[in-house]
Order: C-alpha cells, then sequence, then structure tokens
C-alpha cells in the first residue's frame, strides 16, 4: 500500500455521518467523563476514548482533530471547543486519565497473549481471503471489537502478510500431502513430457483456442482427456479454498515450463493442479461452442444446398412448362394448316426430352 493509504486506515473521520456513527456518547460513558474535573480535562477525556473506539488508536500528542469531529464531542460533553488547547499542554494529565480510560472501559495493548489469539484467527479468516488489504480491514474491526488497541499500521499490516502466506503454505501443505504417489507423477509429467517432440504437455494444453473446425474440436477433446487422466476429478476442496486456488490458477496460466520446474515440488504441484482445473472448465466450455458452431456451420451449408437446388428446380420447371407449352402451340397450327405435325413437335424438342418433361 501507498503512504496515503496506510495512513486511511486510522484516520480520524471527518464526514458528519461517520462521526455521528462513531462518537455518539452515552449516558455511561458521560458519567466517566464528569470524573475529570475542568471543561479541558472532559473533553480531552472524551476525545481519548472516542478515538480508542474509532479508529481503535491512541490520540497522538498535538494530532491536528477535524473541526467538525471536536465540535460535536465538545458539544456533547458540553463545553467550547477551544478548551482543548489547555489539554493538549498537560501531558502527565493525558497519559493518566488514558490509563484510566483503559481501565474503566477494558481496552488493553497488543500484548503477546493477544497476538497469538490474533494470529489464529487471521490464518483461520485468510484462508478464504487472498486480498492482503481486505484481510487488514477484517483484522482492524476484530481489534477494535475486542478492543485491543492498534499500535500503528506496520504492525498490523504485517500480521496481515504472515498470516495470508501461512494460509498458503499451509493450503500448499494440505493439497499436496492428499495426493498419490501416481498422480504427483501425472502431474510432473505435464512439465518434463513433450508433445509432439516441441513443447511440454502444459505449453500444448495452454495454446489459444483454434479456428473454428472438426479437427480442433477432436484436439481439444484431446487434451480434456489428457486433464481428466491426471484424476484430477477426485479431487474435492473446501468450498473456502476456492478464492486462493483460483489465484494458484491465474499464476499458472502464465508461468512458463521452466518457472513451475524452479518452484518447489509442493508448491508446483498444487499450482499445476488449479491450473488444469481451470484449463477443463475453460476447454470444456471452448468443446461446447465449437460444437455448436461446427452444427452451426453444417445446418448454414445444408440450407445453402437446399436453397441451390430448390432455385435449380424451378428453374427447370419453368423451362419444362415453356417446352410444353411450345409443343402444345406447334401442334396446333400444324393440325390447323394440315403441316406435319411430327415435324412440327420435333422442330421444339425431341422426343427423348419431352417423354423426360412428361415422366
Amino acid at each position: 500500500m501507498t503512504t496515503r493509504q496506510r495512513a486511511a486506515l486510522l484516520m480520524l473521520p471527518d464526514d458528519e455521518a461517520a462521526i455521528v456513527k462513531h462518537y455518539s456518547l452515552s449516558g455511561e460513558d458521560m458519567t466517566a467523563i464528569d470524573t475529570a474535573r475542568t471543561p479541558a480535562t472532559r473533553l480531552g477525556y472524551a476525545l481519548q476514548l472516542c478515538c480508542l473506539r474509532y479508529p481503535g488508536r491512541h490520540l497522538r500528542h498535538g494530532e491536528l482533530l477535524p473541526a467538525v469531529m471536536l465540535d460535536h464531542i465538545a458539544e456533547q460533553v458540553g463545553v467550547d471547543a477551544k478548551v482543548i488547547a489547555d489539554f493538549a499542554r498537560r501531558t502527565p494529565t493525558r497519559y493518566d486519565q488514558l490509563a484510566a480510560i483503559k481501565t474503566r472501559f477494558g481496552f488493553s495493548d497488543l500484548s503477546r497473549p493477544h497476538r497469538v489469539e490474533l494470529r489464529t484467527w487471521l490464518t483461520n479468516e485468510a484462508a478464504s481471503i487472498i486480498d492482503g488489504r481486505a484481510l487488514l480491514g477484517r483484522l482492524l474491526d476484530e481489534m477494535r471489537a475486542r478492543r485491543i488497541v492498534i499500535p500503528g499500521v506496520s504492525v498490523v499490516e504485517r500480521m496481515a502478510a504472515e498470516a495470508i502466506h501461512q494460509a498458503e503454505t499451509d493450503l500448499v501443505a494440505a493439497i499436496d500431502g492428499g495426493l498419490g504417489h501416481e498422480m504427483r507423477q501425472q502431474l510432473d509429467a505435464l512439465i518434463d513430457d513433450k508433445v509432439h517432440d516441441r513443447q511440454s504437455r502444459l505449453s500444448w494444453l495452454r495454446e489459444p483456442e483454434p479456428r473454428v473446425a472438426s479437427a480442433s474440436l477432436l484436439e481439444i477433446v484431446e487434451k480434456i482427456t489428457l486433464i481428466r487422466g491426471t484424476g484430477i476429478s477426485a479431487f474435492s476442496p473446501d468450498v473456502r479454498h476456492e478464492p486462493r486456488l483460483g489465484q494458484f490458477a491465474r499464476e499458472g496460466v502464465r508461468y512458463t515450463a521452466q518457472a513451475f520446474q524452479q518452484m518447489r515440488p509442493a508448491r508446483r504441484r498444487v499450482v499445476l493442479l488449479a491450473t488444469l482445473r481451470e484449463l477443463e472448465a475453460t476447454l470444456t466450455d471452448a468443446a461446447i461452442d465449437m460444437f455448436i458452431a461446427l452444427v452451426g456451420r453444417a445446418h448454414l451449408r445444408a440450407r445453402k444446398r437446399l436453397e441451390q437446388r430448390v432455385a435449380v428446380s424451378g428453374r427447370e420447371g419453368r423451362e419444362r412448362m415453356l417446352r410444353i407449352a411450345r409443343v402444345l402451340e406447334a401442334i396446333s397450327q400444324a393440325a390447323r394448316a394440315g403441316g406435319d405435325v411430327a415435324a412440327a413437335v420435333d422442330a421444339v424438342a425431341s422426343l427423348d426430352i419431352i417423354d423426360a418433361d412428361a415422366a
């Protein structure tokens, strides 16, 4: 994350909706605040309490407070917001007050026991979360809910990153540990064995979708058969792990065979497994689409042939009817003139053609 993004995680809110949501004081809060003797210490007490609740950290010495936040809290306490200047100069009072607030409201610092508990919680959360920023946001919310004071962004950011790394390591170990010897060999062969004596099986499987043709459909089916031959159909992961397996698959479709060979064996096999699952789905969709395209193409060709036959048949029919009409006309004229009817008919068309027309 950038410096600005880190700062925003624990920034004091400056919009009215967030301020009303997080900084509306209860009767219990006011009872505690009223234990402070002066307007300045009462306002300081309220500000430190609100800051511990949200964003969940200590109010920093000399920190510039958003005016709308300061006015909202001062109005509830019933003091002038300007008295904050007097409180800011009283460092010992501020620290004593902070300790009292923590004790009264159950806030605690991030101690070792808290770290252990949060690490366990984080690892479980990270099983289904691959976005580091999303996990970090969940961690901050959890610490606020547990009233654990957030020490700084770098600390919690490192905790989230370690949890994601641990979740990935645990998943790789669990999946690889469940693979049989034969399946491991099948997966390794995707990198080591060649297809057509020129490329690895994996590279062949990842080739771009070919043009629409029956031979291309057969090649896609051959690829699907190869993938299913590795036994991935027997692999049924926990649904929580699908996001991380999807991430592995996105990595796998980009890696070269050389990059796979440089991986640790367990991670290589798991990334390959995730990649094959994605490729199987993609190739199956491609096979269906190509089959539909081939059927559509065959239908179009058949339709064109039918239209051509209908056109030819219609043209021949019109010519036949015209010949018959001319033959009848020739017979009529020859008969009226007392001429040779056979010669008149033969002048229009041969007897074989006339027989064919009459058939």
